[in-house]
């Protein structure tokens, strides 16, 4: 009860110190020019401060710092090296960094964290594979951080997605955290919880909008896909449950099949993989006529339905639960698309019996 007490305590204070440091950073934002200006790709039509993911970081270093939380010193590589994807997402906010720029500094960033001991070391019966190499080890850990760091980056494309996926991944890891009764890490997770409700306070808000920009986008991302392969150090793969490998897949499965998705839809097109556009699910929806909110909250319910999926059935199926949740998602996107197509389709009808009658 003193835990849930202090925890609490924690987590109400990330909160509200969030909620009043954020109106500060939003007039400095806005004096600095580091806003999201409104295009043709954007929802959005006035310039909009990119602060979401500073607050988080700001509130996070300065409360983790003032508890001297020892038993962290384990994570420290995977602390500073998150804060190192801030201050890259910052400037890339404010100057547009490259895309293959930003690519190299994951790659950096990826290999300095398997160095440090926090790689992928089994692949959990995937193709009959259970513990590799160590150079494998490497490759493998660097490809799934720059994976799920990216396509985490590529589901921040309306309000409160990022942010609510963000928020179930925490919670999801304040519970892993609290069977292993590793209680440093589950106060350092609660300050994040904190943090991210303030964000989505401000983020939904229509008159005091702030974005969690790209700097938020991948310093989240980036904290939870190393802390989900820490966790795996503890996993073993031929008994019990395996809570990092299960964690990664319960996080990132959809944003990776559906950045995976994108990316091979526009090499189709001929075009750059990297370049921006409207083929994201959150787009599609949008174009339904569906809500920011609704769109959110549909996310956080697949979310929970992945979940559910893989705690039935990964102890039996290991990773290859992730092949049915990708069964799963496509079937989803096709019914979305299809709706999409007839929307289309019924607007384009009505605009030339508009014209035939005028």
């Amino acid at each position: 009860m003193k835990n849930f007490a202090e925890l609490s305590a924690y987590g109400l204070l990330a909160f509200t110190l969030s909620i009043c440091l954020i109106p500060l950073m939003k007039i400095v934002a806005e004096k600095c020019k580091l806003v999201d200006v409104p295009n043709a790709r954007k929802v959005h039509y006035k310039a909009i401060p990119l602060i979401g993911g500073l607050a988080i970081g700001v509130i996070v270093a300065l409360l983790a710092g003032l508890s001297s939380l020892e038993d962290l010193r384990e994570l420290l590589p995977i602390i500073i090296t998150s804060y190192v994807m801030l201050l890259v997402g910052t400037l890339d906010d404010k100057t547009d960094i490259r895309a293959i720029y930003k690519l190299g500094i994951q790659i950096c960033v990826s290999v300095i964290i398997a160095s440090s001991g926090v790689r992928i070391t089994s692949l959990y019966g995937l193709f009959g594979i259970y513990q590799i190499g160590v150079y494998a080890q490497y490759i493998i850990t660097v490809l799934v951080i720059a994976a799920a760091v990216n396509a985490f980056n590529l589901i921040d494309g309306i309000d409160g997605l990022a942010g609510s996926v963000a928020g179930v991944g925490f919670i999801l890891l304040l519970a892993i955290a609290g069977i292993e009764q590793n209680y440093g890490l589950m106060k350092l997770v609660i300050l994040f919880i904190g943090g991210i409700a303030a964000f989505l306070r401000y983020n939904f808000s229509k008159k005091n909008k702030i974005f969690l920009g790209n700097s938020g986008s991948l310093f989240l991302g980036y904290f939870l896909v190393s802390i989900g392969i820490y966790i795996t150090r503890f996993d073993n793969p031929s008994s019990g449950m395996p809570y990092g490998m299960f964690f990664l897949l319960c996080v990132f499965t959809i944003p990776v099949i559906d950045s995976v998705r994108v990316y091979a839809d526009r090499i189709l097109r001929g075009g750059s993989p990297f370049r921006a556009d409207k083929s994201h699910i959150h787009h599609y929806l949008l174009q339904l006529g569906i809500s920011h909110k609704k769109i959110t909250l549909l996310f956080v319910i697949m979310n929970i339905f992945i979940f559910t999926l893989h705690y039935h059935f990964f102890e039996n199926y290991s990773v290859y639960t992730f092949f049915i949740s990708l069964i799963a998602f496509i079937a989803i996107f096709k019914c979305i698309k299809t709706l999409n197509v007839f929307v289309v389709w019924k607007s384009k009808i009505k605009e030339i019996e508009n014209n035939a009658h005028s």
